[in-house]
């Protein structure tokens, strides 16, 4: 027997681990068929992975084996969408399958959404302590001047010095994110305010300036940190407002940074006409954008097909453009019902658009849809307790389901990718 286990273990060693990682996806999927039938698992896949995910599945091989304080040590995705993405839970589960599988680099992006009086994700709390914001998402009709929409989808803003709020990243899974590295994303010039950064007993850790021309400044904190408070100052009379895009937490670890970003009802011409937005996503170093978008799309009084996909092409151009070294892997929308009880023909064709798309322009496609159970499943996704009464919506088990549905497609092609 020892013998045998042995010859095992060399086997596995000389394949690289392939001959076990291959598996364990599948494994977890018959698992899930076995506890929900509606599922369709046998469409778990990335289609056009090889091609559309290469440079991505390459990446995620690196950072374990490289020291953290180099930049190829963190792999770095930006997940965007509408308010599937914005309360978090779905990314969320992708975001910890992915960190636990390749490595913990830090929570990434996130926004204080409760300071903007709307719904945020529940690895980390922020509340205003004092000063009054005001926010702009990226729904807004007309641009904005005194108040740009930024790389969050949704931009905060107050004209009060000493206004503050508190950010706290509680563990979750059994899994910290703690930071040693804050970067604050927000509007500079001579008209901005300083930004303080405490600890919760009002202990400076340092100050990011207002002047300069650079969106972003990193911040280098004394420990890891699961608390901090944010507080604006004024040093000259010049200084009259601040504007918040986002913050970046990470640890200094090798790893996953996944960074999501979805506005409630958000379409994708939304996105396409906020220049600073576009402008300033190259800012979080992304090796792959995942685009969930569509839902709202349907439900525009003005959606056609041809629309929509120009206004798709518009997007995926604008990313490569400013990421050229970014993958793209493109997300079919959920099926959901119209008015409660009518099924939404259109998402299948918003689908076949979507896979075209990326087989045209050389993108990888996950049809949800389809391992979702097809036309008409969400209402036994809603029976079984995974979708809300709304049938557009899903539950928290519902989107933690959709989340490691989407890592083990992911899982898969990398099981699959040549090492060489």
């Amino acid at each position: 027997m020892r013998l045998l286990s042995t010859l095992l273990l060399l086997s596995w060693l000389l394949a690289g681990g392939a001959a076990h990682a291959q598996p364990v996806p599948h494994r977890q999927l018959d698992s899930l068929q076995r506890a929900h039938p509606f599922l369709r698992t046998s469409a778990n896949h990335i289609e056009n992975a090889t091609i559309g995910l290469q440079r991505f599945y390459q990446r995620l091989r690196q950072p374990r084996q490289l020291p953290a304080a180099l930049p190829g040590s963190r792999v770095s995705i930006v997940h965007l969408g509408d308010s599937h993405i914005q309360a978090d839970d779905y990314s969320d589960r992708v975001r910890h399958e992915l960190q636990r599988t390749f490595g913990n680099a830090g929570r990434g992006l996130v926004f204080p959404y409760e300071v903007a009086r709307t719904n945020g994700s529940r690895t980390y709390r922020t509340a205003a302590l004092s000063g009054a914001w005001r926010s702009k998402r990226v729904l807004a009709a007309q641009p904005d001047s005194t108040l740009p929409v930024g790389v969050s989808g949704i931009s905060l803003a107050t004209a009060d010095s000493g206004a503050a709020f508190v950010l706290r990243v509680p563990s979750r899974y059994g899994f910290s994110y703690q930071f040693n590295s804050l970067t604050l994303l927000r509007q500079p010039g001579p008209a901005a305010f300083d930004w303080q950064v405490l600890t919760p007993q009002r202990k400076l850790l340092g100050t990011v300036p207002g002047a300069g021309r650079s969106v972003a400044d990193s911040l280098p904190l004394d420990s890891l940190r699961t608390s901090i408070v944010l507080r604006t100052t004024r040093r000259s009379p010049t200084q009259s407002r601040a504007v918040l895009y986002g913050l970046v937490l990470e640890n200094g670890q090798p790893g996953v940074l996944y960074h999501a970003i979805g506005i409630n009802g958000a379409q994708v011409h939304q996105y396409n006409r906020t220049p600073q937005f576009l402008a300033q996503l190259p800012l979080l170093q992304p090796d792959l954008f995942i685009i969930s978008l569509g839902t709202n799309d349907v439900y525009y009084p003005k959606y056609t097909p041809e629309r929509f996909t120009a206004q798709l092409d518009t997007l995926v151009r604008s990313l490569r453009r400013r990421s050229p070294d970014a993958e793209v892997l493109l997300v079919g929308p959920a099926d959901s019902y119209r008015a409660r009880r009518y099924r939404n023909p259109e998402f299948a064709r918003v689908s076949g658009i979507l896979r075209a798309y990326a087989q045209a322009h050389d993108l990888a496609y996950w049809d949800f849809a389809a391992v979702q159970g097809g036309y008409g499943s969400m209402a036994q996704w809603r029976a079984g307790g995974l979708a809300q009464a709304d049938l557009i919506h899903f539950t928290r088990s519902g989107y933690d389901l959709q989340g490691l549905l989407l890592y083990l497609a992911l899982q898969d092609g990398f099981a699959a990718f040549p090492t060489r």
